[in-house]
């Protein structure tokens, strides 16, 4: 059995420090690269982590204690289950609870911009926008074909992968 302890350990310790330095691996829910229709959907690969770690390390520490082979087990079972479980209930209370300062494209389109490099058909440009209290920057395209040079205003209609096609907007349209 202790082979399968450390097993385990040496497999779910790893991954738990993985999930600890990699930051947001569980944002959407599925924990990493989990295929989203495969078996792992449900269960976030952190909570698999735990669950490993604890029961290969309840069960070296329960063997290392002297305690009956058959107890390590149920309590290595236990204990990994346990963790596995309140690391999902903990993740899944944190992503519902927490506010995020992301800015999705959609909030994106309609604001106004300042050209910080000029913008054409032939090159992206770059455009700086005042938005949820933050100043971004973001690549640009023009939406009509045109040329819009440095320090003129536009408007963003619309943000395709992370691209901005921009508008000149005119000086009838300013909004300042």
């Amino acid at each position: 059995m202790t082979g399968l302890y450390v097993f385990f350990l040496a497999v779910g310790g790893p991954l738990l420090l993985w999930f600890a330095f990699a930051g947001d691996a569980d944002a959407e829910g599925l924990g990493g690269d989990a295929d989203a229709d495969g078996p792992l959907s449900v269960i976030p690969l952190s909570s698999i982590a735990f669950t490993m770690a604890f029961f290969g390390l309840t069960g070296l520490l329960a063997g290392a204690t002297g305690a009956n082979a058959g107890f390590a087990l149920v309590l290595a079972i236990v204990l990994g289950v346990v963790a596995g479980t309140l690391n999902g209930a903990a993740f899944r209370w944190l992503r519902h609870n927490s506010v995020s300062s992301e800015v999705t494209d959609r909030e994106l389109e309609g604001q106004t911009a300042k050209v910080a490099l000029p913008v054409s058909s032939e090159h992206r440009g770059r455009i700086i926008v005042d938005i949820a209290g933050a100043r971004e920057q973001m690549t640009a395209t023009p939406a009509d074909g045109s040329t819009i040079e440095r320090g003129e205003r536009v408007v963003i209609v619309r943000v395709e992968q992370g691209v901005a096609l921009v508008a000149p907007l005119g000086p009838e349209l300013e909004l300042e």
